[in-house]
């Protein structure tokens, strides 16, 4: 056995000298192999020489595949990389210093390109945004037959109350003190706008603020006492609830406006709608409130009054203004307008609306004394004019009359004239950075040192304009409701001379 063992070394020796061409052989040496590799055969019987040479062969031929593979590897390292510049992802994260690896940064850009806001981004929906369609025959049939769907019903409002009950339901485990109340401003079941990011459900979440400071100082590293801190942290709070506890989805949020809001979307599988609703949620808000106790009161002075408040924000939500994160009026601000026109628009029937001091319910909330005036009447006949002249001489007169540079908004005291002395005064800077032009003055009844009008900029200011300018147009021509209502696109001319709207 040891005999075969130093034939098989041997031959292994010759294989490693007959595998190197390149390298220079020694003749000596070669001869010496050879005959000490004679000595040990001839001893050796036929079959250990059998085996001898197929050891020495298999030998030979495992350090050739090794050999080509090697040379293979070192021509993969020397070849230039066609590998894209930056890591591929693998596994759940990037490669970083750990891996022994450096991520190649990106080459910086020699000018950074502009690109349009993201309104005129325009992008494919999932659902084809259309046009309203009407069975009625002209503009007082279609008048008719949208406001029966934009109204709000009993109905509406009882499964909003349900959906409150069972948000604060949701809550109770993180807010036990925890009160919420809803409004709907239209008919959910089939009034809901075409294409507009605005709900038409308002959901309240009221929480006080010593519970929240307490809920937030008991987080470690958390002990902001701001009171619009706490009211975003309380917002999110109660969101994530709702995502995480009741199904609802997160679709968008707004902390821009002076009360922040979240806008969600409330599953069919609640069992309270028979079909998916968009909702905007807010913490310790007063906007809400606000806005249902205007529609309900004036209904209650003059149902001609609300039926344009219904139509005027309709109207917005189809044409794209009236989303105040871009810079549009909400809809509480499209409700004053609305008013505002119905107080000082004169006519033989006389006022349609009087201020809102003489409307008992929305004076209890005003935080601040108002003078008193002489009490107003409205006429029966006010009550039965028509809805479609009141929208047209609606568009007409913020289309035409009313001096949005030097006139004010105020239906507190239903008063007309110039700006008053305690509103802040809104300038806006267009894009060249050097023109201004003051904005619209918009007084809050029930904050009279707040001007609503602060939330336009230039862009969003011109296309308000131009809207009003093609609605009035479209109604002096009687042109149907699907036109007036066709949903606004970014790529659709934002008035009847083809005028695109531009930031």
């Amino acid at each position: 056995m040891t005999l075969l063992t130093a034939v098989e070394a041997a031959a292994a020796s010759l294989a490693d000298v007959l595998k190197q061409p390149t390298a220079p052989r020694n003749n000596n040496a070669m001869i010496f192999l050879v005959l000490a590799a004679f000595c040990l055969v001839v001893p050796l019987d036929l079959t250990q020489l059998i085996f001898a040479c197929l050891g020495a062969v298999c030998y030979y031929v495992i350090q050739k595949m090794q050999r080509s593979f090697n040379a293979q590897e070192r021509k993969k390292k020397s070849a230039p990389s066609l590998a894209l510049p930056f890591p591929r992802r693998t596994g759940n994260r990037f490669p970083d210093a750990r891996d022994g690896r450096r991520t190649p940064k990106r080459p910086t850009p020699l000018a950074k390109k502009v690109t349009p806001p993201a309104e005129l981004q325009a992008q494919s929906p999932v659902v084809p945004v259309v046009a309203p369609t009407f069975q009625g025959v002209g503009l007082d049939s279609e008048m008719k037959e949208l406001l029966e769907q934009i109204m709000p019903t009993a109905e509406s409002q009882r499964g909003v109350d349900r959906l409150s009950e069972a948000i604060r339901f949701m809550l109770f485990s993180t807010l036990p003190d925890v009160e919420v109340m809803g409004f709907a401003s239209s008919d959910l079941s089939r009034g809901r706008a075409n294409g507009v990011a605005v709900p038409d459900v308002d959901i309240v979440i009221n929480v006080s603020p010593a519970v929240m400071a307490s809920k937030l100082a008991s987080r470690p590293g958390k002990s902001n006492t701001d009171p619009r801190m706490l009211q975003k942290w309380a917002l999110r709070l109660c969101a994530d609830k709702l995502v995480s506890a009741g199904g609802f989805k997160f679709r968008r949020s707004g902390f821009r406006g002076s009360e922040p809001k979240m806008t969600l979307l409330v599953p069919q599988e609640l069992g309270i709608f028979n079909q998916a609703v968009p909702i905007d949620i807010a913490v310790n808000a007063m906007a809400p409130l606000h806005s249902a106790a205007l529609l309900a009161e004036c209904g209650n002075a003059n149902p001609r009054a609300k039926e344009l408040l219904l139509l005027v924000r309709r109207w917005a939500k189809d044409r794209g203004i009236c989303h105040s994160p871009k810079g549009h009026f909400s809809p509480y601000v499209w409700s004053l307008l609305a008013i505002y026109f119905l107080q000082v628009k004169e006519r033989e029937e006389g006022a349609l609306m009087p201020p809102l001091q003489q409307l008992e319910e929305v004076s209890k909330l005003f935080t601040s004394p108002v003078k008193c005036q002489e009490k107003i009447i409205i006429k029966d006949s006010a009550k039965e004019l028509s809805p479609v002249m009141l929208l047209k001489e609606f568009m007409h007169f913020y289309a035409h009359e009313f001096n949005w540079r030097s006139q004010a908004v105020c239906v507190r005291n239903a008063s007309t004239g110039t700006v008053p002395l305690t509103l802040p005064i809104h300038i806006i800077l267009h894009d060249d950075g050097v023109t201004t032009e003051p904005g619209p003055s918009i007084e809050d009844p029930f904050a009279p040192s707040s001007n609503l009008g602060a939330c336009m900029n230039a862009w969003s200011f011109q296309r308000m304009k131009n809207e009003l300018t093609r609605a009035a147009e479209l109604l002096a021509a009687e042109t149907s409701l699907s036109k007036l209502l066709e949903p606004w696109t970014p790529d659709s001319p934002a008035s009847p001379e083809g005028n695109s709207a531009e930031f």
